[in-house]
């Protein structure tokens, strides 16, 4: 998958959110949809400072940008689906799922750039 298709899936996805507060109007899903937009903007431009950093700290401090990014979208779905457990509405059920499946990709493309990374610096060795 290219940065180019990653950053397509996110937008995909950020669209799918603005849709949850339609699903249960007068509920608190407009406020949850919308931060979980945002985190998923940022996840997204912090990829891509993290791939244009320069030199090690700026690259480290990007990547734990990142990681906190991911770790807040993954406690906003984790929230979403145990309120789902009960109603069991099926869109909200595929949009946790499509962000789980989101998060991994950007956690696998996180390793492979620290593998990268890595490697460089034993190359350098």
């Amino acid at each position: 998958m290219t940065l180019e298709q990653l950053t397509q899936l996110n937008e995909k996805f950020q669209s799918k959110a603005s849709q949850l507060a339609e699903l249960l109007p007068g509920s608190n899903l407009l406020a949850f949809s919308t931060a979980i937009m945002r985190s998923a903007q940022k996840m997204d431009k912090v990829l891509h400072k993290v791939l244009s950093a320069k030199g090690q700290i700026s690259f480290y401090n990007q990547m734990d940008a990142l990681e906190e990014e991911m770790d807040e979208l993954i406690y906003m779905i984790d929230k979403l689906d145990d309120a789902n457990r009960k109603r069991k509405i099926p869109t909200i059920t595929d949009f946790v799922k499509k962000g789980y499946e989101l998060l991994s990709l950007y956690s696998i493309c996180c390793d492979q750039i620290i593998e990268r990374k890595m490697k460089k610096q034993d190359d350098l060795l």
